[in-house]
């Protein structure tokens, strides 16, 4: 080849690289300039609320203590920079950005000599990014690794800077930041590692968390706690060579042994309570019409809930539910665990205290029943709809109504009461049918006072779930013995007993006390409602057949040595479910036991597993407060008659006398009927004659047989003479009058009914005008229809 041709190909080969370095350089240009252009096109749009981020809402107690955090994906409470220690600001400048006050958003020299440091050091130990690069990463764009990103960061870097001052960017960086063990924000991450705010951190304390947003899970103390120091030490010497601090500062707080909180495994412990709160809280603010999106000002808001939790009380309820023995260990024959729930409320005020909604906690927000569940009460119900209007009607615990078979006829169909043991008890009384339980009773008393009037009283208390129409309702006697359509939640039973407990004032229930915005601003602040839904007569009166059921009835169970204790079982039809409902002087509490799918359960009654529940949490309540029942000037004491249950007369035995209570207002009761006033000679014992010189009255039973020790006796004076006279009666030997003499009932013309004639017997008596006649409603004469 010529010398001419060799030079032109190389020409040729110089002209193709040249034009190829050209068109690569044109290539990278334009997408150097197409990825800024799209950079600045897609800048996100930014505000201060961006930059601060979501903030954690807290609840605290009712004393004022904080006890749980909400918050989305970010747990971060919001603090100024003026409560945020000045060694605190230093060890983040002095290890993320030494020339913070002197760039403009980016510092390239930083970015070269964070370079050499990290590798003279062999690790990562300074940032090349600003603190303002690192507020526009972490505010605004994901953390992907591209030019575009970069250039974007840059460019909002230079927006911040030019919008804010250095001291801004500051307060929004150290609010923002994560720190590890879901801890977002400097305040946060005090509490979390250190439980203390961050304006009490000392230098130790503040190097060491500054070293922790590098690589927040490597350094945790909690993990590693040699690398957490390690990182600490470079921090401090960082802000030595800053002049922040001297060596011998340094070298004291390296030294100085730090004290970690605790970590927080779980947020379980008070899951269903806290539950509730979010409820309550979602529906005031809407209520209230604060927030477009409630929910979101709850979890993403920095919300401080001031709530009604008295923690003792609270962990001594799950520390009870956790016990081994709290439960049957047996399962139904689908394999259903037994559930509980159960609700504390102090019923002065209505706050609630303590509430567990299941055996165990296992999602947010899921089903609460204490709050969510609709159950039978049984005859836990029997006080809200039929003893306590009876008593506001003016009846007393001492009427009497016949504990035997009865059968009620109602729209054609026919409804037959039975008791829970079998057992009928004879005439007794209203306390004597509350003590045991008796639900022939019960019925018997609602059917007298309307059931109407016994489902407007309870409306009055608080219960909200009745049904008074359509085909299928309350408005009948099961509803007497807690058989109600839809049933009842624990917590408006407990509402409506503690009104009982609260001298017949409804105090109404609530979780929040206050809520404030993350300001400090008060928001919402609850306002004490407070109604008279019964006399005071009423409640007292109710209350004191209740301890009777604690103190020797169904619910000894529930008794708490040197406390007044009143309160109610309850089980319903099939032990689908078991209750008891109870309430000291201060405090009303509601324990349900039972399947969530309804199914029989055994050997679970309402003064058993459920009542143990019940004496757990309560023994914590009266140790903070106790107090007494006071007897309201409204309230009479009587004497009655054990042995007729009316009045007692002159005639009754003291020993056969108790004291009882009725109200202002309270409906008669008859005198006793069975003890009479015999004249007997006070020498022989005997029935006196006109002859005896010195007869003294004495009360007998007439309705005893002779012979029979209280009976009247059948032998007149010997010795100081006078006329006597017997007289032959007829009288009725039923054994259900065990004993007692009754003239029999013998129907004449015109009459049916009467006596059976196989219990008819005539004697021999002196004293016929004390006896009464036969009192069985079956032996009573009718009389015929006339043509």
């Amino acid at each position: 080849m010529s010398k001419r041709r060799k030079k032109i190909s190389k020409r040729n080969a110089r002209k193709w690289i040249l034009s190829a370095v050209v068109i690569t350089a044109v290539v990278l240009l334009g997408a150097v300039l197409g990825t800024v252009i799209g950079a600045i096109l897609n800048i996100p749009a930014w505000s201060p609320e961006t930059l601060y981020g979501s903030e954690t809402t807290t609840l605290y107690d009712r004393h004022g203590k904080a006890f749980y955090s909400l918050h989305a994906e970010e747990n971060r409470i919001q603090v100024p920079l003026s409560l945020i220690p000045e060694h605190m600001k230093q060890a983040f400048i002095a290890v993320e950005d030494q020339q913070f006050y002197e760039h403009h958003g980016i510092n390239p020299v930083a970015i070269v000599r964070a370079l050499i440091v990290d590798i003279m050091a062999g690790e990562k130990v300074q940032g090349g990014s600003t603190i303002t690069q690192q507020l526009a990463k972490n505010a605004f764009l994901y953390p992907d690794k591209t030019w575009e990103r970069k250039i974007k960061e840059m460019i909002l870097s230079f927006q911040l800077e030019s919008k804010y001052s250095k001291d801004e960017i500051l307060e929004f960086y150290l609010n923002r930041i994560y720190f590890g063990s879901g801890a977002w924000g400097v305040q946060t991450a005090a509490q979390t590692y250190f439980g203390k705010d961050v304006n009490q951190l000392n230098l130790a304390e503040s190097s060491l968390l500054a070293g922790l947003v590098r690589r927040p899970n490597t350094y945790s103390p909690f993990k590693n706690p040699e690398l957490a120091k390690k990182r600490q030490r470079i921090v401090l010497n960082s802000m030595v060579d800053c002049g922040f601090i001297t060596q011998q500062e340094a070298d004291e707080a390296y030294a100085q042994e730090l004290h970690f909180k605790e970590p927080v495994k779980s947020q379980n412990q008070y899951g269903f309570f806290v539950d509730y709160v979010v409820d309550e809280a979602e529906r005031i603010l809407e209520e209230e019409g604060l927030y477009d999106n409630p929910q979101d000002a709850i979890y993403k808001g920095g919300l401080k809930i001031y709530t009604t939790l008295e923690p003792s009380i609270q962990l001594a309820a799950e520390e009870a539910y956790a016990q081994p023995n709290a439960f049957p260990n047996i399962k139904s024959k689908t394999g259903q665990e037994v559930q509980s729930a159960m609700i504390l409320l102090d019923h002065r005020t209505g706050e609630i205290l303590s509430l567990i909604g299941g055996r165990s906690y296992t999602y947010q927000r899921g089903f609460n029943r204490a709050v969510d569940m609709l159950r039978q009460p049984g005859s836990a119900f029997k006080p809200i709809v039929v003893y306590g209007p009876a008593l506001e009607m003016g009846y007393s615990p001492d009427y009497v109504l016949e504990d035997a078979p009865v059968t009620f006829r109602v729209g054609g169909q026919s409804y037959s009461p039975k008791n829970y043991d079998g057992k009928y008890r004879g005439m007794i009384t209203m306390r004597t049918a509350v003590q045991w339980s008796v639900n022939v009773y019960a019925v018997k008393l609602a059917n007298e006072i309307g059931i109407k009037n016994g489902i407007e009283f309870a409306e009055r208390l608080g219960i909200t779930s009745l049904v008074k129409s359509g085909r299928t309702n309350d408005m009948n006697l099961a509803t007497a013995l807690g058989g109600i359509t839809k049933g009842v939640s624990p917590l408006e039973i407990a509402s409506a007993y503690g009104c009982f407990a609260n001298n017949g004032i409804r105090a109404q229930h609530h979780i929040i006390k206050k809520i404030e915005d993350n300001a400090g601003n008060i928001i919402y602040e609850y306002r004490p409602k407070y109604t008279r839904v019964m006399k005071e007569e009423t409640a007292w009166l109710m209350t004191d057949m209740l301890m009777t059921v604690v103190q020797a009835g169904t619910g000894t169970t529930a008794r708490i040595p040197g406390v007044q204790c009143a309160g109610k079982t309850g089980t319903t039809q099939n032990d689908n479910d078991a209750w008891f409902v109870g309430y000291t002087p201060h405090y009303t509490c509601a324990v349900w036991m039972g399947y969530d799918q309804k199914e029989t359960m055994k050997n679970i009654y309402g003064g058993s597993y459920p009542a143990r529940i019940w004496k757990a949490a309560m023994t914590k309540a009266v140790a903070i407060s106790k107090g007494e029942f006071s007897v309201p000037s409204g309230i009479t004491s009587v004497r009655i008659c054990k042995v007729s249950n009316k009045l007692a007369t002159p005639a009754c035995p003291d020993e056969q006398i108790m004291a009882s209570y009725v109200g202002a207002g309270s409906v008669r009761q008859e005198s006793c009927d069975v003890h009479v006033l015999i004249d007997i000679c006070s020498e022989t014992g005997l029935l006196a004659t006109p002859g005896c010189p010195t007869p003294v009255q004495q009360g007998f039973d007439k309705t005893l047989a002779p012979g029979v020790p209280g009976a009247i006796p059948q032998e007149y004076c010997p010795i100081h003479g006078g006329q006597v006279s017997t007289h032959r009666v007829t009288i009725c030997t039923d054994p259900r009058h065990h004993g007692r003499i009754y003239l029999a009932n013998v129907s004449g013309n015109g009459e049916t009914g009467g006596c059976p004639g196989e219990y008819i017997a005539e004697i021999e008596i002196n004293n016929p005008e004390q006896l009464t006649h036969c009192p069985l409603p079956e032996h009573q004469i009718q009389r015929l229809p006339t043509e």
